[in-house]
């Protein structure tokens, strides 16, 4: 599935809840885990925790392109990832994956942000880990997204394995993976899970 059908799929699907006409505050937690299992590039898997990161990454920022099975990249990046002093992802900037719904920005802070559809909120929290040797890492963020009085509406996992180019250590390459599901039935709104996972390059720009 394209970016672009992913991003047609969430806009109808997470924006038919803003055109229900209920009242009231969103409410509750984040719904967030406080760890979840990370597969690492080498096979291995662990138990990370909410907010763990990647020391090598602390303080950097990356731009993320696609490649394409023929081994071209696309034209511009999909998004520019952001790492704190811990190496924790703490945002997604100049966004294209489902933008329409989620901005241009995305925050992982585990805090309810609005997203670009009126009455929609989200909340977004991320989990790293590195290979024993820190030669690769991965990362899942989970996200789910809030509609008034309905309460969580929408989940979804985003997750980029990769690994360090052992020539260049502002060059990495991996898998970058997106799915999620609607979990409210309403008329007309699709419920069949949706994904996409493609492999990328990324450049430090910071």
């Amino acid at each position: 599935m394209s970016n672009c059908t992913l991003t047609k799929r969430l806009v109808l699907a997470l924006g038919a809840f803003t055109v229900v006409d209920l009242l009231g505050c969103t409410g509750g937690a984040a719904g967030l885990p406080e760890s979840v299992t990370v597969t690492l590039p080498d096979g291995t898997e662990t138990q990370a925790t909410l907010g763990a990161g990647v020391l090598s990454l602390a303080d950097t920022t990356w731009e993320f392109t696609q490649v394409y099975p023929s081994g071209t990249l696309s034209g511009t990046p999909f998004v520019t990832i952001t790492f704190g002093p811990e190496g924790e992802l703490t945002s997604f900037k100049n966004n294209t994956i489902a933008s329409e719904i989620f901005g241009g920005t995305l925050l992982f802070d585990g805090e309810r942000h609005n997203t670009s559809q009126q009455g929609l909120t989200y909340a977004a929290g991320t989990f790293g880990a590195a290979t024993s040797d820190a030669s690769g890492f991965a990362f899942v963020g989970e996200l789910n997204a809030f509609a008034p009085v309905l309460g969580k509406v929408a989940t979804a996992t985003a997750t980029a394995t990769g690994e360090f180019d052992a020539d260049d250590p502002d060059v990495m390459t991996g898998t970058f993976t997106f799915n999620g599901e609607v979990l409210v039935e309403l008329p007309g709104v699709p419920t069949d899970p949706f994904a996409d996972e493609f492999d990328y390059i990324a450049h430090r720009v910071d």
